[in-house]
């Protein structure tokens, strides 16, 4: 049982490394008025808002999944 509760913890801190790899591109994706921002055109610019949206509210289920399990496990 200890096997179990070890790889769902290791699940959840990976599923929020990546949850928060994944706010990073958001943050990048999000348009800025800084000064660096004038002519800046990153790739991640380019991504149509519903593709965005879609992806996040997968990326969410997804990590609130993970730690439902893990709670459950625990």
């Amino acid at each position: 049982m200890g096997d179990v509760r070890s790889l769902a913890s290791a699940a959840c801190a990976g599923a929020l490394v990546v949850a928060a790899f994944g706010f990073t591109m958001l943050l990048r994706w999000l348009p800025s008025s800084g000064r660096h921002s004038q002519g800046s055109t990153t790739a991640e610019r380019h991504f149509p808002f519903a593709a965005v949206a879609a992806h996040g509210m997968s990326a969410g289920a997804t990590v609130l999944l993970v730690v439902l399990v893990v709670i459950r496990q625990m």
